[in-house]
């Protein structure tokens, strides 16, 4: 490659990345206006290429060492044709300017897709969340529903006692009781509150104390002390006019006499 060919070659490389002195444009000026067929092929290759470069990339004024190694490619190109024709040297720019495309066409659409991925990660973690939080309001109002429905059921009954239950001064003092208590039905419904929380260990057992004998109405446990506790009494059925209603704290699973401390007591 001669000499000429190499200057127009660098001065070339500089121009289409923006990187020449006022004396140096001029000179590429002098020589583009004499260049010939393969300059010119080389010169619109080039550009094709910078403008690629351009809509993929922050627009800034390319450094030194960018300038070299651009220049270094082109010239490397140009010289390994050397003695063949000028068609063979367009061809090596036209596949050099695609793979440099298809180059930052892949960085930058691997580096969205790994944004994408992580925005998208992102949002069905939060989605989850509210759906985890929506059941669990869900399976709330379920259940708050089905106590109602209950409730409703029980004060349908002919006959039905209300037995109202107060804390005990030692172990509960504002705790509060109430059990609705169909009899002919043998059914029932607890509600409590201000009761502590029972450790993993224990429960809370219901008696139903007729002539001084405590029978077990059922355990349960509160999880939240600060709202009422709603607990369905399963089978509960006397005939007695007379007798009371107590909760103690006993061993999980209940036992069959209270052995614990009591927190409420409410008398028929």
């Amino acid at each position: 490659m001669s000499n000429e060919n190499n200057r127009f070659t660098e001065l070339c490389t500089g121009h289409v990345l923006n990187a020449l002195s006022d004396s140096e444009e001029k000179k590429f000026q002098q020589l583009l206006a004499d260049a010939n067929e393969d300059q010119l092929a080389l010169y619109d290759e080039l550009k094709a290429v910078a403008a690629e470069m351009a809509t993929l990339a922050p627009a800034e004024r390319p450094s030194l060492s960018v300038k070299e190694s651009i220049m270094q490619m082109a010239t490397g190109v140009a010289n390994s044709q050397s003695g063949k024709t000028g068609p063979a040297n367009v061809n090596r720019m036209r596949w050099y300017r695609v793979a440099v495309a298809a180059s930052f066409i892949f960085i930058f659409t691997s580096i969205g897709l790994l944004f994408y991925s992580q925005s998208l990660e992102e949002d069905m973690r939060g989605q989850s969340q509210t759906i985890a939080q929506q059941q669990t309001t869900i399976e709330q109002l379920e259940s708050e529903v089905q106590r109602k429905e209950e409730l409703l059921t029980i004060l349908e009954a002919r006959e039905v006692d209300l037995v109202m239950m107060a804390g005990m001064e030692n172990t509960n003092p504002n705790g509060y009781g109430k059990v609705v208590w169909d009899k002919q039905g043998g059914r029932a419904l607890l509600q409590v509150a201000n009761m502590p929380a029972v450790p993993t260990d224990k429960d809370y057992q219901l008696w139903f104390i007729v002539n001084g004998q405590p029978i077990s109405a059922g355990v349960f446990a509160v999880d939240d002390p600060q709202r009422d506790n709603f607990f369905k009494i399963e089978q509960l059925q006397s005939d007695a006019r007379e007798g009371a209603f107590a909760i103690t704290m006993e061993p999980k699973g209940g036992v069959p006499q209270p052995t614990g401390d009591m927190y409420l007591l409410g008398n028929m």
